[in-house]
């Protein structure tokens, strides 16, 4: 069982990001409650900005917990590897944007997750099920938020 390790903890960059992850996210929600602009009852477009809040609230406190109990702030191993992955994701996103138009903003998301998926993982046929199911059910959620939960309209292309 890993152990809390509080010596050192101001020192490492991860703790940063998470307090500043919160601080973001808290003043982002102390907006929504008290600034000029008003959401309407019940669910709807104005909902999401709460949930992005809420989200970067959430992953703040991940990021610290993952700090204090030292599971951060660990150098890559191969400089390489970390500069192609990245390469590799920005043309990922890129190709994204431009599919949109083409293929719709569902099928998209689907395609750039699961490049994504394999770009991340090791043995991406070996792992199948998070590189092919979790992206198509990740899609799916992302379907059912936003269209029928806040209901809002996504951009449709040739597909759908």
């Amino acid at each position: 069982m890993l152990k809390p390790q509080f010596f050192g903890l101001l020192t490492r960059q991860d703790f940063y990001t998470g307090l500043v992850t919160i601080a973001v996210g808290a003043i982002g929600l102390f907006d929504i409650a008290y600034g000029d602009w008003r959401p309407g009852p019940g669910l709807g477009p104005h909902a999401f900005p709460q949930l992005a809040y809420i989200t970067l609230v959430c992953a703040g406190v991940v990021i610290m917990i993952e700090a204090v109990f030292g599971k951060s702030d660990q150098f890559p191993e191969n400089l390489r590897a970390v500069v192609s992955t990245g390469v590799a994701l920005l043309a990922i996103g890129m190709g994204m944007f431009w599919a949109i138009g083409k293929l719709g903003f569902m099928v998209s998301v689907c395609i750039t997750l699961i490049g994504a998926s394999f770009v991340l993982t090791r043995d991406p046929l070996r792992h199948w099920p998070s590189t092919i199911v979790v992206p198509v059910v990740a899609t799916a959620v992302i379907w059912l938020l936003f269209v029928k939960l806040i209901n809002v309209p996504l951009p449709r292309g040739l597909l759908f």
